[in-house]
């Protein structure tokens, strides 16, 4: 078997629409014509994701190689995910919060995470599932 047909690589880069669902009843959210409301996210084997990895990394090893003791937090665990997050947000349609749709940046995205834990979740499990990058 020709393993290179498996490779998710650039399809990982180019990022996949995730169709965004209802937190509870699992029911697609839809605009008003009946598009689905989607993420464009960016998966595990892309160069966003892995540079988004490795500022983390290598801030703690630069906070640890400076002599200061390194205490680990779930805040600051939580805010490197967060980040990793929004590096691998390419772009959306039908996301609105606080009264309405937003632009795709960084800062909306990243309130969007904080605000919306429940697309947060979602967004990473879609971000994990390489089925999601695999062209089949």
């Amino acid at each position: 078997m020709d393993l290179s047909t498996l490779d998710t690589s650039a399809s990982a880069e180019a990022g996949a629409a995730m169709e965004v669902v209802h937190p509870t009843t699992g029911a697609a959210l839809l605009h008003e014509d009946g598009a689905p409301i989607t993420v464009t996210l960016a998966g595990e084997d892309s160069d966003r994701y892995r540079k988004a990895e490795r500022r983390a990394s290598n801030r703690r090893l630069a906070t640890a190689a400076s002599g200061r003791r390194v205490r680990a937090t779930a805040e600051a665990l939580e805010s490197d995910r967060l980040e990793l997050l929004v590096a691998c947000t390419i772009d959306w349609d039908g996301i609105g919060f606080d009264g309405g749709e937003k632009a795709c940046t960084p800062e909306n995205v990243r309130v969007a995470y904080q605000k919306l834990p429940w697309l947060r979740e979602q967004a990473e499990a879609f971000i994990m599932d390489r089925a999601n990058f695999l062209k089949v």
